[in-house]
């Protein structure tokens, strides 16, 4: 492919210009490098990111919001038997709508981050509506890649501790006791969320994979378990990473969320808009992070595999094709001697 169309249409390379002074040489990368030139990034185009960023952290409050009101109605509200069934009913559709919308806007943030990063590194131009634009195009694709990553998280995990409380329940109405059988169960439970780690991380590089070659949901996720049949450690340091992060949201929040369970009235009401802010920016803030790092680490093993460097040098080389292929067929060794 020609140097402005390496992802989806080249003509959402024109949305702005590339700033020539940003500058990221494909080599490869330690961890440390990669989680530093992360930070680069995030810095040099802050804009960009968060701005890709508020959707989700958004609709999330929005959602959050609905359902605390709608909480608050029914705590002052007696209801008999019947609109009290109701009311849990809308209060669990309401749930739902807002876990499938999350999902969704996922897949898809995730997609336009990958796109936007990957731009920024390759030195292109790159903006929000240019983002969006491609990743809604395939979204039921990235939304099926997402649902297959959490898939593969929660399977195992799910069928063991079920069977860790149901089988113990079923024999405990026949008079039996299956203590020998419930604490193994548990205990291969609790080991089972290792493996949902491991899994996870083995196919973490899909959404990019999806975006960046145009692969559909079972090309992305076997691509992602190629290019990480090794260095799955780097990609487990990240989600510490992450996960202290969110740590840190988590301490600002608690001492707020502890207030607003013994706040009433407008003090509550004002404990929670405070909750839901902290909620917003952190969505913001933290959310681009992941998308960034994982982006870089597909391209780093894209460059130690399969010397994607030296590709793109190639492709920047090359006179602009258009819509063509991605690169010109190389003519057998026989023709390129003189008849």
């Amino acid at each position: 492919m020609s140097s402005g169309n390496f992802i989806g249409d080249a003509s959402h390379f024109q949305a702005t210009p590339a700033n020539p002074q940003l500058h990221y040489d494909l080599r490869p990368l330690s961890t440390g490098e990669v989680l530093d030139r992360t930070f680069q990034i995030y810095r040099s185009r802050f804009a960009l990111f968060a701005g890709l960023a508020v959707l989700p952290a958004a609709v999330s409050v929005v959602t959050s919001a609905l359902r605390l009101l709608y909480a608050a109605h029914q705590d002052t509200h007696v209801l008999p038997g019947a609109a009290y069934s109701r009311a849990q009913i809308f209060s669990g559709a309401l749930s739902l709508g807002a876990a499938v919308i999350s999902l969704l806007l996922y897949g898809i943030t995730q997609a336009a981050t990958t796109w936007a990063v990957s731009a920024v590194y390759l030195g292109e131009a790159a903006s929000i509506r240019a983002a969006y634009g491609v990743a809604f195009r395939n979204w039921f694709r990235y939304t099926l890649i997402v649902l297959r990553q959490l898939w593969s998280v929660m399977w195992l995990p799910i069928l063991l501790f079920s069977a860790a409380v149901a089988i113990p329940a079923v024999f405990a109405r026949r008079g039996g006791g299956m203590l020998w059988v419930t604490i193994p169960l548990f205990v291969l439970a609790f080991l089972s969320l290792i493996y949902a780690v491991w899994a996870y991380i083995r196919i973490s590089l899909a959404v990019p994979a999806a975006v960046v070659e145009s692969l559909k949901v079972r090309a992305a996720v076997r691509r992602s378990a190629q290019l990480l049949a090794t260095r799955k450690v780097r990609i487990f340091l990240l989600l510490m990473l992450l996960a202290a992060l969110y740590m840190v949201v988590g301490v600002i929040e608690s001492p707020l969320l502890i207030l607003a369970v013994r706040s009433r009235g407008a003090q509550a009401f004002v404990t929670q808009a405070i909750n839901l802010s902290v909620s917003f920016v952190a969505g913001t803030l933290i959310g681009p992070v992941g998308a960034i790092a994982v982006c870089l680490f597909y391209f780093d093993e894209r460059v130690r595999r399969e010397g994607f460097d030296i590709e793109w040098m190639m492709r920047k080389l090359a006179p602009a094709t258009g819509s063509g292929p991605e690169l010109p067929p190389q003519p057998p060794a026989s023709s390129a001697e003189p008849a």
